[in-house]
């Protein structure tokens, strides 16, 4: 019988083998090097301009869910207002005139009970005036039935009655009517820049200036108090951030400056347009 031989191993792979150096892949000429370089920087420019857009619309979205909730607060705060004024005013009204019928009525009661009538009628009468302030500070019907101008010019002027600063008023080109959105945040603006002074500059005199000029609506409030220092944070309690949320929400910008023992001057510039103009781009 024939022997098997048994199959050969596979010769080893000799030194010289592992070791050798591959032939260099082709290089790239330098056009073509321009153009793959070209080709990357157009595909980053490309998703750069994506996210950017992105980023615009969902600003955009934001700032008009911010304006709708905005507008949702001013709508209930103009129910409450009206619900004050037509509601527990006209009940307080009423009640103050029935109490001065039964004092006057009332002869043979002795003086004693007419105090009491006299003291009753002139509590109702005051809660009938906190009533309107409060109907009043939720939302002056002067602004909508009026717009800007009037309504500054009252929250200016009760505003000197209520506290004793003097103000300088200054209301330039705003005798038309805005947007109403626009109106609205103008009046809160300076409505807020008032309440600060009174809650916080123990000022003695202040000014407040609205004007139109170039297609913006400047509003400034200012007062000789005893300022702060407006690198500090902005915090809740002057309301400087809400105020300066609003503004942002109409593409606006507002500028604070103040200083210890030097007063404070806020000035908010918001794009504006008419009423008329409002309501042709809506």
């Amino acid at each position: 019988m024939p022997s098997r031989i048994p199959p050969a191993d596979p010769p080893a792979p000799s030194w010289e083998d592992a070791t050798a150096v591959r032939p260099p892949e082709p290089a790239l000429q330098g056009g073509e090097r321009v153009e793959l370089l070209a080709a990357s920087l157009r595909e980053i420019t490309r998703q750069n301009e994506k996210l950017f857009g992105e980023l615009v619309a969902g600003e955009r979205r934001f700032r008009g869910l911010a304006r709708s909730v905005w507008n949702v607060q001013e709508a209930e705060r103009r129910r409450l207002a009206r619900d004050l004024h037509d509601g527990i005013g006209q009940t307080l009204t009423a009640l103050k005139q029935q109490l001065d019928v039964v004092e006057q009525s009332a002869a043979v009661l002795p003086e004693a009970a007419h105090a009491r009538l006299r003291d009753a009628a002139e509590l109702a009468a005051q809660a009938l005036r906190e009533t309107r302030e409060l109907s009043r500070l939720l939302r002056p019907q002067i602004l909508d039935d009026l717009g800007l101008e009037p309504a500054l010019r009252w929250l200016t002027r009760t505003f000197s009655e209520r506290t004793g600063v003097a103000l300088e008023v200054d209301l330039v080109g705003i005798d038309g009517r805005f947007a109403p959105d626009l109106e609205t945040l103008a009046y809160r603006v300076v409505q807020e820049g008032l309440n600060n002074v009174a809650k916080h500059a123990g000022a003695s005199r202040g000014q407040v200036l609205a004007r139109r000029e170039g297609g913006q609506l400047e509003l400034v409030v200012a007062d000789d108090g005893r300022g702060f220092d407006a690198r500090a944070p902005e915090g809740d309690g002057s309301g400087l951030r809400g105020m300066r949320d609003r503004v942002e929400l109409f593409g606006g910008r507002i500028d604070i400056g103040s200083r210890p023992g030097k007063g404070t001057r806020i000035v908010a510039r918001v794009p504006c347009a008419s009423a008329e103009e409002g309501s042709g781009e809506a």
